[in-house]
C-alpha cells in the first residue's frame, strides 16, 4: 500500500500534467515522460524521508523535462518521452550519489568506473612515464 506522500504527489502530478497539457508550447510527451522517471525513483527510494522524496520528485520532474527539451533542440532524439524519462531518472540518481559523496567522502561506484575507463582510454596506468 502506498504511503500518504506518494498518494499526495501522484494526485498533484495528475493535476499538474493535466494543467501543463493545456498550456500552449508545453510538450505533453515530455511532461509525462519526466513524470514517469521521477515517480520511478520516488517509489523505489525507500530509505529517504517523505519530504526528501517529494523534493527529489519535483526536482527530477523539472530537470527531466528540460533534458528532453535540450535533446530535441540538439536533434539527439526524435521524440521527447523516453528522453524525459531517463533524464528525470538519472538526474536524481546522479545528484543523490554526488550528495552522498560530499557528505560521506566515498566516491560513488559509477563515478569510480568512469574514472577507470577514462584512465584506461588515455593510458594512465597510475605512474609517470619518463
Amino acid at each position: 500500500m502506498a504511503d500518504a506522500s506518494t498518494a499526495a504527489v501522484a494526485a498533484a502530478a495528475v493535476v499538474g500534467m493535466t494543467t501543463a497539457s493545456l498550456i500552449p508550447g508545453v510538450d505533453a510527451n515530455a511532461v509525462i515522460g519526466a513524470f514517469a522517471g521521477a515517480l520511478f525513483f520516488m517509489v523505489f527510494a525507500k530509505d529517504l524521508s517523505a519530504w526528501a522524496r517529494v523534493g527529489y520528485f519535483v526536482a527530477s520532474w523539472i530537470v527531466g523535462y528540460y533534458v528532453s527539451s535540450e535533446a530535441i533542440g540538439q536533434n539527439w532524439a526524435k521524440t521527447p518521452g523516453l528522453v524525459a524519462f531517463f533524464g528525470a531518472l538519472f538526474t536524481v540518481v546522479v545528484c543523490v550519489s554526488l550528495l552522498e559523496w560530499i557528505q560521506g567522502g566515498k566516491m560513488p561506484g559509477w563515478l569510480r568506473y568512469l574514472v577507470g575507463v577514462v584512465r584506461a582510454a588515455f593510458g594512465a596506468s597510475g605512474g609517470r612515464n619518463g
